[in-house]
């Protein structure tokens, strides 16, 4: 009998493995590819998710293979009109790491190695799941095509936005697709910014810009559903920057959408990440959220494991659990969709009063304090943690 079983091997499927084992926990990881993916489209870790992954073992290496971001800067008509510097969040990191996710998963696989090297089984695809009274029975194909059957206590789905785990254990996933698309590109920095991120508020949408390892720079642009220009065209175009086409490690087009779980927690199936609250990628929340998650979840299941206190208020606590992340999810999507509207094309006169209040808003020490806290996930996190005090469930 397995303690849990997760399935999905991506970063908080990874990170929950870990913090079970470390905990004393028997558990395997079902990930279906074989090897970690060339491109990655999540970059952004905030604070919240950098102490996730200190809590995993992988902080400092994290730290050494990314960029610290500490600051952003808006632009408008080649002026810039806002600026926002994260020195004042209430974190020990005070900086947003870029770091692209596939090497974020590769330092997590060695972690996880180092603990257990039989718990991560590559190329096994997740097939179906049989509630029972007291465990769950899930089987899977391996890589050489034979049916394996695993009985668990918990199965925790970690499958990302198309989760087979959701979808067998026929929890609705609700919400819409939204109407922004981007274009995004990797390619070699040939900007003076450095570390800093750089958004470019255009008549025709916004372009931004950030820092990569290895001197590399991430483009995104907002587009229409008619534009038919080229990355580095809409860069040109927008920014009076150049990048080549040749050049170019990634280039991914995407549309956004928002859906979401009405809970995380049915018996003893759990879902997480993506599987659990799908937001907009623009604002890079969504890999911290899956993190804190994995987090979260951990220390109720090794009580749960270990019989701490009566089924009934174990409930609660997975309850309380489940309430409160799916409320981090919602205020993740709030900020996604302004930052979406705030990098919409403009005219006319609309541009100058947007510079003016963008300039009069970034002037105030309170009000970036703020937004810089927001966008950090820092005030989200201590809300969390009030939240989590005054319920009388643990917070990390």
């Amino acid at each position: 009998m397995i303690d849990v079983l997760v399935i999905g091997g991506g970063p908080s499927g990874l990170t929950l493995a870990i913090l079970l084992i470390e905990a004393g926990c028997n558990v395997k990881v079902l990930e279906s590819r074989t090897v970690v993916g060339e491109h990655s489209r999540a970059i952004g870790i905030h604070p919240p998710g950098l102490d996730v992954l200190h809590r995993a073992g992988i902080g400092d290496a994290a730290l050494a293979n990314g960029v610290r971001i500490c600051r952003g800067i808006g632009i408008s008509r080649g002026r810039i009109v806002a600026e926002l510097e994260f020195g004042s969040i209430p974190s020990s990191h005070r900086f947003v790491l870029s770091l692209p996710q596939n090497r974020t998963v590769e330092l997590l696989r060695q972690r996880l190695h180092g603990l257990d090297p039989t718990a991560l089984m590559l190329g096994t695809e997740f097939l179906s799941l049989a509630t029972h009274k007291e465990f769950i029975t899930a089987q899977a194909v391996g890589p050489n095509g034979v049916v394996k059957t695993f009985d668990c206590h918990f199965l925790i789905g970690a499958d990302g936005t198309r989760s087979s785990v959701r979808e067998e254990a026929l929890v609705p996933f609700q919400g819409s697709e939204l109407s922004d698309r981007y274009i995004m590109g990797d390619y070699p920095d040939g900007t003076d910014f450095g570390a800093v991120a750089a958004l470019f508020l255009h008549t025709q949408g916004i372009t931004e810009s950030f820092p990569l390892p290895r001197n590399k720079r991430r483009w995104v642009c907002w587009v229409g559903t008619r534009e038919t220009a080229s990355l580095p065209e809409l860069v040109a175009r927008r920014t009076g920057h150049q990048v080549n086409a040749e050049e170019n490690t990634m280039l991914s087009r995407f549309t956004t959408q928002e859906f979401s779980v009405g809970a995380m927690a049915h018996g003893n199936v759990v879902l997480i990440g993506d599987a659990a609250h799908e937001i907009s990628p623009i604002g890079g929340q969504g890999m911290t959220l899956g993190l804190v998650d994995a987090a979260e979840l951990a220390p109720l299941l090794v009580a749960a494991l270990n019989g701490a206190g009566p089924r009934r208020r174990l409930d609660d606590q997975f309850s309380r659990f489940s309430a409160l992340r799916l409320a981090a999810a919602r205020r993740a999507a709030r900020q996604a969709r302004l930052n979406m509207r705030l990098g919409r094309p403009l005219w006319g006169p609309s541009i100058g009063l947007r510079d003016a209040l963008a300039r009069a808003v970034f002037s105030s020490k309170p009000v970036t304090a703020w937004v810089a806290s927001t966008f950090t996930m820092t005030r989200d996190q201590s809300k969390y943690r009030h939240q989590a005090r005054v319920d009388g469930s643990d917070a990390p």
